[in-house]
């Protein structure tokens, strides 16, 4: 089977370093493995979008030396490449679920949850179940509810490339979770798997923050009888102060570097250095990067960087 990764950013301002080091590594192992590279954007949440967004990413990408072979300006066997406008595909997944008694609807607020999760006994963190044994996908009102999906009970292993494997009790440690909103908007979680599953992604390189979100993919992948792709969760990125870096701040700006003059070999040179692929210092192509490691290097190094 043909290697297949991607990198799916989310249109919502500009890159910084943390988003391009991921993109980095995707690209890395894709290349590494003689396999193909997919970029994929995320724009399903409109209201968050930002005008221009993905035109600066794919800009700031090409910049770097990141070429996909897949894309929304490549064209490719498993378009479209923008997640707003995939949502029949999602619907059928929906449907698909529904018919199998694994989703209901949840017409709990936020403010109820919270409530629930204050009791004594509760599980921090976990949906309840308050209304797992509700029918129907309205309540009294006539109000539209949103979907969860229901977990099971059966313990899940999440084996990954970098993490060591944990075990899951899914229903108790994680807890139903929406794949559909109230507002008809369908989660990150339900498209993540199946736009993975559809474009043939056999390895998914990410954060270790999105590391929590791979029991849920998991249990979708399950229940839909699919493979899942592996999973590569590369240690989060910090400022100097030891703060994630954000878009909503503008933290370690990709826009910021260039127009400084700063060479993308420089930004490779410490993107990699980074996470111990190379020397403090060096300056490099991602291509020259690319040909100074293999695939089981790569793995190694990654999980001593995290």
């Amino acid at each position: 089977m043909i290697s297949k990764g991607r990198y799916a950013p989310s249109p919502t301002g500009p890159l910084h370093r943390g988003n391009l080091r991921t993109a980095l590594i995707a690209w890395l192992q894709s290349r590494l493995t003689d396999g193909a590279f997919i970029l994929r954007i995320e724009d399903l949440d409109q209201p968050r979008v930002r005008a221009g967004s993905d035109l600066q990413i794919m800009d700031d990408l090409r910049w770097l030396g990141l070429e996909w072979d897949e894309g929304p300006d490549q064209g490719g066997s498993s378009g479209p490449y923008y997640q707003s406008q995939r949502g029949s595909s999602y619907q059928q997944v929906m449907d698909r679920l529904q018919e199998q008694g694994l989703t209901y609807g949840c017409g709990c607020s936020r403010k109820e949850i919270s409530k629930a999760l204050s009791a004594p006994h509760a599980n921090p963190g976990v949906y309840p179940g308050t209304c797992r044994n509700r029918a129907g996908t309205s309540n009294r009102e006539g109000r539209v509810l949103a979907h969860r999906f229901r977990l099971s009970s059966q313990p899940i292993r999440v084996v990954d490339e970098i993490l060591p494997p944990r075990r899951y009790h899914p229903s108790q440690e994680v807890g139903d979770f929406i794949v559909q909103r109230a507002d008809g908007l369908f989660a990150y979680q339900l498209a993540v798997v199946v736009d993975d599953a559809q474009m043939g992604v056999t390895d998914v390189v990410r954060g270790a923050d999105l590391a929590e979100s791979t029991v849920r993919q998991l249990s979708l992948y399950q229940a839909l009888g699919l493979s899942p792709p592996r999973f590569w969760h590369l240690p989060v990125m910090v400022d100097g102060e030891g703060r994630r870096l954000s878009k909503r701040d503008g933290s370690g700006s990709i826009t910021s570097d260039r127009k400084e003059g700063i060479s993308p070999e420089k930004v490779v040179g410490q993107l990699a250095a980074s996470l111990g692929l190379v020397p403090a210092g060096s300056l490099l192509s991602a291509v020259e990067l690319a040909e100074e490691l293999t695939i089981r290097q790569l793995r190694s190094r990654l999980r001593q960087a995290g």
